[in-house]
């Protein structure tokens, strides 16, 4: 790592930064700069080069992840789209053309019951697709509304939640949507295991000496006391008000705003890095700094990777879950596509069934047998 012996100094330094552009001084020269250097390493200063190496490593991981997220949404969007356009105008013309076929007689009670049925699947779908103009269809053929069936839903999943979590959920109403009961639910085993943690540690620190306690408080204490540090430091330094240049200006704002968001999130990779730039830390290695100092910033660290591993983790849920990645396809480019191509190949043979159904339902006996097929599946 390289920054100056008086890392920790809170003195102001009024200098100029050295590159308004976050991406000219470059992350991966950063954070080389950054590492210790040598081969006689104390543990403290491995453990802090591991964490960022660690650090680094997951933050790229981040980055790929929503690049390739980016790149897919917009050839998923060229691709289904389209597809998905023209399913659901054939789904609402058959909606549509079997309510029109109802108004006409020459069907059984029976038949009439089986459109109505195939009407109401139709239009549910294209409710929950986020046609709203086709509840009212749906609602005229069912003895149950969609409101009254949704209502339902979520009274039956709100008991199956507490049951399986032991306890109502927060607020302890009854909840008029699904999904304000399943977020009510994530908050509630979020809860949990919130508890849980704080069981286990409190545990943990029954078993811990009152020495190796008073230690890790220590280290907690340098850590916020070094985060505050470089923070004064560089706001110090790169204040905006001290500058009349209107270029000055606009590089110390833009500079000062990733200081405050750097803090705010503890993050004291960012914070280092933003040294560098700024011309406040030089590229001597630190090799004299404590040994508890640098286990302070060690900690920091550690905090980060923490922050950034559930980050990664939340990230790669999101993507799954927004372009329908089955669970046990592993995550990666090559599963988007070949699951892109299943949705696409899906969508099409969708629209030439339909196609094939709608010529079926014309003539008067395939329509009466097309229903019998509805009924049975």
């Amino acid at each position: 790592m390289t920054a100056q012996a008086n890392q920790f100094d809170d003195s102001p330094r009024d200098r100029e930064p050295l590159s308004p552009d976050p991406q000219s001084s470059g992350t991966e020269v950063a954070v080389s700069t950054l590492k210790f250097a040598g081969r006689a390493l104390s543990p403290e200063q491995l453990r802090f080069n591991r964490l960022l190496e660690r650090s680094e490593t997951l933050a790229r991981k981040i980055d790929a992840v929503r690049e390739l997220a980016d790149a897919h949404r917009i050839v998923s969007g060229s691709a289904l789209r389209p597809l998905e356009v023209q399913r659901n105008a054939l789904m609402r013309d058959m909606a549509l053309w079997l309510d029109e076929r109802l108004k006409r007689p020459g069907l059984t009670r029976s038949q009439k019951r089986m459109a109505s049925n195939a009407i109401c699947n139709l239009a549910a779908c294209l409710v929950a697709l986020g046609d709203e103009a086709m509840r009212a269809l749906h609602d005229a053929h069912s003895d149950a509304t969609l409101a009254d069936q949704d209502l339902a839903v979520t009274s039956d999943t709100q008991a199956f939640l507490e049951q399986l979590l032991g306890e109502a959920l927060p607020d302890g109403r009854q909840y008029s949507s699904l999904e304000d009961v399943l977020q009510a639910s994530v908050e509630q085993m979020r809860e949990q295991a919130r508890a849980q943690h704080e069981e286990r540690a409190a545990h943990k620190a029954s078993r811990t000496s009152v020495a190796r306690k008073r230690q890790k408080d220590g280290q907690a204490h340098d850590a916020q006391g070094a985060l505050r540090a470089i923070y004064r430091q560089l706001a110090s330094a790169l204040h905006p008000d001290r500058e009349t240049e209107p270029g000055a200006h606009a590089r110390k704002t833009a500079l000062m705003s990733e200081a405050n968001a750097a803090y705010a999130r503890r993050d004291l990779l960012a914070l280092l890095q933003l040294q560098l730039r700024a011309e406040l830390a030089d590229a001597q290695t630190i090799s004299t700094l404590a040994k508890e100092k640098v286990a302070a910033l060690a900690l920091l660290l550690k905090e980060r990777v923490d922050v950034l591993t559930r980050e990664l983790r939340d990230l790669e849920s999101h993507t799954r879950a927004e372009f329908d990645l089955p669970p046990y396809l592993p995550f990666g480019a090559n599963s988007l596509r070949r699951h892109l191509q299943e949705q696409k190949q899906d969508l099409q043979d969708d629209i030439a069934m339909m196609k094939r159904d709608f010529r079926r339902v014309r003539d008067d006996a395939e329509f009466k047998r097309w229903l019998r097929e509805q009924d049975s599946t």
